[in-house]
């Protein structure tokens, strides 16, 4: 049986200044199919890591994608000191 060693980083979501738990979905692939999908909830700053293990052939490309709370907004910058107005 092969194995698959899946390390998150860091896992938080930033509130300001502070640092808050996360929500992040990992789908693991192996070659082109979907060997995982594991839900991760939490916060950490250091590498934490979870093997997976899989019966499908070896030696296949691994890759994971993320789905995570990610957000995007424009903000107003004051021009001389560069606070958020």
């Amino acid at each position: 049986m092969a194995s698959i060693k899946l390390t998150v980083n860091y896992l938080y979501q930033l509130q300001g200044n502070e640092k808050k738990p996360a929500h992040a979905v990992a789908r693991v692939y192996v070659g082109d199919t979907l060997s995982a999908t594991e839900e991760i909830t939490g916060m950490t700053e250091e590498a934490v890591s979870k093997y997976l293990h899989h019966s499908l052939p070896e030696g296949q490309t691994v890759r994971v994608e993320w789905d995570s709370a990610i957000s995007a907004a424009e903000v107003h910058m004051c021009p001389c000191c560069h606070a958020e107005e």
